[in-house]
Formats: C-alpha cells, structure tokens, sequence
C-alpha cells in the first residue's frame, strides 16, 4: 500500500510538472528574434517598426498598426509622448544637455535608415476631427486633421 501510495504521488507531481510546462509555453508569446531587421529600433522599453513611406490618413495608420503581425507581434500606433522620447536618446535622463540628448537620438534613427517626417500619433487632439502629430525630424508636437494625411510608425 505504502509503495502505491508513493507511486500514485510521484506520477500527480509528474502530472503537475508537465501542465505547469505547457502552461508556461502557452503564455509565452512568440519570441523576438535575437537581431532585429533593419529599420526596426528598440528604445525606452518599446520595440518601434520602420516608418512607411507613403502617407495615409489616421484610419488607414491605426488599421496599418492594429493589424500588422510583423515579427510575430501585436503592433499599435504610438502615444504623442512616446513619439516625442521616440527623438530623444535614453540617456537624457542621465544629465545629457537637451540639444545633445536630441541630436543623438535623432542621429540614431537616421542610422537605422528612418525617414523623418510627421507622423501620426493615438493621442487625440483638444478639437473634434484633430489628432496630434510628431515631426520626427524635429520632435515638433502638431496638430493633423485626421482625414488629411501623415506617415506611420508602430509601436509594441
């Protein structure tokens, strides 16, 4: 009795070793790749995808976000300020200079062969039909009317 006992308990602790295992590997999304494509930036705890090139209206850049499943991640169009840190390097809260810690971070997006121009953020702007924009060039906060149009980053 005694040995069945033991039996039965280490076949349930395998039992719940196993379940706990696939548990673990359900939650897991699926795993960045070691080295980003290029274009693709990590910065402030964010992984950012490559701006596009054409222009499109604010519709078109949350559909673009809310249904991109590149890299096997769940994409979303950026707040106004984490477009505005997006031109800032991480190092600025370091002590860096303002000017230093813009043109660095700046510097940085244009290696990574970013085109910076205005781009659409989720943040809605203070009027009805309005959403704020980020010039990436100039970390310039803006207004753009949401049926006129302005390129698009996404953000995970």
């Amino acid at each position: 009795m005694k040995k069945l006992i033991i039996t039965l308990a280490a076949l349930l602790l395998t039992l719940d070793v196993a379940s706990a295992d696939t548990l673990k590997k359900a939650e897991v999304p699926s795993a960045a790749p070691v080295k980003l494509p290029p274009g693709y930036i990590v910065q402030g705890g964010l992984t950012w995808a490559p701006i596009g090139a054409t222009a499109v209206t604010l519709a078109e850049a949350k559909n673009i976000c809310s249904s991109s499943t590149a890299l096997g991640y769940k994409w979303r169009l950026p707040t106004k300020d984490e477009l505005v840190s997006l031109t800032r390097y991480d190092g600025s809260t370091l002590g860096i200079r303002h000017e230093v810690a813009y043109r660095t971070g700046v510097s940085k997006l244009r290696t990574q062969g970013w085109t910076l121009y205005d781009v659409w953020s989720s943040t809605p702007g203070t009027m009805f039909g309005v959403q704020f924009i980020v010039n990436l060039e100039g970390g310039i906060v803006n207004y753009g009317d949401e049926n006129g149009s302005s390129h698009v980053t996404c953000v995970k």
